[in-house]
């Protein structure tokens, strides 16, 4: 028990964005300058945290030229966004070792979709779905054939699905340090809401962008 409450108390050491800067470059200097991939310091910290990006800025941390082009790339872009760094750490069960992928918190929808940020999509994506289905005059109700359609009631299962992968990392941060939007929906968002699902790897995704087409072009008139 004790042990479980020092390595609850350590992740929560991670997971707090104003102390957590030692913590993070101790992180990163065992992954991108000693190139350690494995080790009890991949144990205690947790599977996702958050940093501010100005940890990281202007300093050199990665010995290879290709990963500190990457970690400053993506510093700037969590800086230009007043946004922060995410890291989620993967683990080869088969080799035993460890390995990060970065992010650009909050995800905005002029993102690309990847494995590490496709919950905070899927979580737009029914931020989205709800508006249609509470002002159908502007979009229509994308919702209105879920009874009636199995295909489109699978796809709606999906995306939930998806968007429930997200409902952890909300009990440690808040919604808007990880997503942004614009809750009125105006058209830009929708078109980059709609490229984005056009653009995702999974096949029912087209599908369902093809139903958004669908619904918008026989919404409601006036």
């Amino acid at each position: 028990m004790p042990n479980r409450r020092a390595s609850d108390q350590s992740r929560q050491n991670y997971h707090n964005i104003e102390k957590n800067a030692e913590l993070a470059l101790a992180v990163f200097n065992t992954y991108y300058r000693a190139h350690n991939h494995s080790g009890k310091l991949y144990e205690e910290f947790p599977d996702f945290f958050l940093i501010k990006p100005d940890v990281l800025a202007d300093r050199e941390i990665a010995t290879r030229p290709s990963e500190q082009l990457l970690l400053t790339d993506c510093i700037s872009r969590a800086q230009a966004r007043n946004g922060y760094v995410g890291v989620s750490k993967h683990r080869n069960p088969k080799l035993g070792y460890y390995w990060l992928e970065l992010s650009v918190a909050p995800f905005m929808l002029c993102d690309t979709v990847t494995p590490d940020n496709r919950g905070e999509f899927f979580y737009i994506l029914t931020k989205f779905i709800e508006f249609t289905k509470q002002h159908p005059k502007m979009y229509g109700d994308v919702t209105a054939d879920i009874a009636s359609d199995k295909d489109v009631a699978l796809m709606f299962n999906e995306i939930n699905t998806m968007a429930k992968c997200l409902n952890e990392t909300l009990d440690i941060y808040p919604e808007k340090m990880l997503v942004s939007f614009n809750p009125k929906w105006p058209i830009s968002q929708v078109k980059k809401l709609l490229l984005s699902l056009k653009n995702n790897d999974q096949d029912w995704c087209e599908l369902f962008f093809e139903h958004l087409i669908y619904v918008m072009g026989k919404k409601p008139r006036g």
